[in-house]
């Protein structure tokens, strides 16, 4: 990896003021700042994003494997 991407860069965020007000309620309740909260709420979407896309492919891995288990069909590894 780059010495560009090891460190942090600033991205423009644009909030709609509704969602920017609100965001700012939470961080405030929850004592860190908005740039925290913000970092916390891209990287839960990430980590929920990636994990849904594991469970689609080993969904489809199992369904495969059944389909071969009710055809007797041999999986090609």
């Amino acid at each position: 990896m780059s010495q560009e991407y090891k460190r942090q860069q600033s991205f423009p965020l644009r909030l709609s003021p509704s969602t920017r007000l609100r965001a700012n309620e939470l961080a405030h309740a929850e004592g860190v700042s908005m740039n925290h909260f913000i970092c916390l709420a891209v990287a839960e979407k990430v980590s929920r994003m990636e994990q849904a896309s594991l469970n689609h492919e080993q969904m489809g891995n199992q369904q495969i494997n059944l389909l071969a288990s009710h055809f007797s069909i041999k999986k090609h590894a």
